[in-house]
Parts: structure tokens; sequence; C-alpha cells
């Protein structure tokens, strides 16, 4: 899904590539302030009065973080103008189960106004088949984190799509395009014949490439033993990313 608000400020400026998109400009713009400087605690914190607020961006983190905090702020700005004092402590709410609604509004309206659907889908679908590989390339091109990235092709439904983290060899949360049924939902054990479990436990390993896996490999139902899956999985520090592309029609709402 898109935020129309973000992408019509986009849009309003003729904006045709994503390199053009200065959000410093669009905060002037919107009456914000931006200060650039070292945080404790947080990522990024927004307060305001009337028409004019100032938002402070972590100095220490990476430039894509920066952008994708700074566009949450704005994101406040616009939907919680005069509620509160927001402090942003994460690059995104990835966890929808434990995000405020408040905080998933933000991050829809940063992810779209630095990802834009109307530049992002066509892009996208210049690429081969959705990889690791495709998401670095086009969080390349649009200045944000990969994982950041990652949720914006399962969240505008571009593909059947399911993005999993784990740690420690558990799954953490997943989140997958709305096109994939509920009754898909990845068991809290990746099994041993999935690529994420050979990179959760062998700390030497970073990448496993596309692969076709068994269904089963990561979903517990019956007729997952006769379907498969295109898995790729890479290690982020501690963690394990994994895109699931469900192709089959089986998987299909």
């Amino acid at each position: 899904m898109s935020d129309r608000y973000a992408e019509g400020l986009v849009q309003d400026f003729g904006i045709t590539d994503p390199k053009d998109i200065d959000l410093d400009v669009i905060a002037h713009l919107l009456g914000v302030t931006v200060q650039y400087q070292p945080l404790k605690g947080c990522e990024a914190l927004i307060v305001g009065s009337g028409q004019r607020a100032i938002v402070k961006i972590n100095s220490n983190s990476s430039p894509e973080r920066q952008r994708f905090s700074l566009g949450h702020e704005l994101g406040h700005w616009h939907y919680h103008k005069g509620k509160m004092l927001y402090c942003a402590q994460d690059d995104i709410e990835v966890d929808a189960r434990r995000a405020r609604e408040t905080e998933l509004t933000a991050d829809n309206y940063s992810a779209s106004l630095l990802m834009p659907s109307y530049l992002f889908r066509p892009a996208l679908a210049a690429k081969k088949r959705i990889t690791w590989k495709t998401v670095k390339e086009m969080a390349g091109q649009f200045g944000c984190s990969p994982l950041a990235t990652a949720l914006r092709v399962v969240d505008l439904n571009v593909a059947p799509i399911m993005f999993v983290m784990l740690r420690g060899g558990r799954r953490a949360w997943f989140r997958g395009s709305r096109d994939i049924h509920s009754q898909w939902f990845p068991q809290d054990l990746p099994d041993a014949d999935s690529y994420a479990f050979d990179l959760s436990f062998d700390a030497t390993k970073t990448a496993a490439g596309a692969r076709t896996v068994q269904a089963s490999s990561w979903f517990d139902r019956r007729s997952a033993d006769r379907l498969e899956l295109v898995e790729d999985s890479i290690r982020v520090g501690d963690c394990v990313y994994s895109l699931l592309t469900l192709e089959a029609d089986e998987f299909q709402a």
C-alpha cells in the first residue's frame, strides 16, 4: 500500500528520478527544520507547535537510516501534528504486532515518500526476478536500506513474496504480500533443509543465493510436501533475512 499524501508530494514536485527526492527540501517546504546531531536512545525525534517543527536526526546512523527516519518524522508531522513528541528508536517498525498504529502510519508515509509506487513499480518490473540482489540494487537506486526496500516490495504486492526474519534459528516475525493466503504461516523453526537453517547456525556463511526448496521446509501444512518455493536467505548481524517467493496457485488467496 502507498500513502497518497506522501506520494502526492513527490509527484507535485515533478520528480521522475528517485535520486531527486530531497527530503531536506521537502521538510523545509512543510515548515520543518532538520538538524543532524548525535542522539542517544533514539534515531530521530520531532517536536513542533503551530505550523513549525524541529526534527533531530541521529548523525551517527547510515545515510539510508537517516533518510528513512526523516521521512518517518515527516509522517508524524502530517498525521499526528500537535499530539505529542515522537522519538523513533528503530530504522523501521518491522513487527506489526508490537508497533503502534501511529508508528506503522509514519513508516508507510516514509516508504511512500522515498519509494513512491509510480517510480518503484516500473523500476522493479525491469528486473527479471526478485532476489536479494534485486532488492539491494533497488535500495541503492532509491537510497534506502535493503530491509526497508524488501518490505516495500512486500507491501506493494508486486509479487507473491514473503519476508521472514530469524534470530537464533527461530522465526522472529514475518510479513507477506496480500495475495498470499493467510493459511501460509511460516513455522517457528524452519526445517534443516532450508538454507536459512544453515545460515543461522554457521557463522562462516553470509548468503545462500536464490534456490528452490520444498515448501515443507518452511510451512507445516499437508499440501506443503508437494509444493516448491524459491528461498533467498542472507545473514545480517545475528539475524537471517529470508525472501520466499510463493508462485504456485495453492499459495494464493
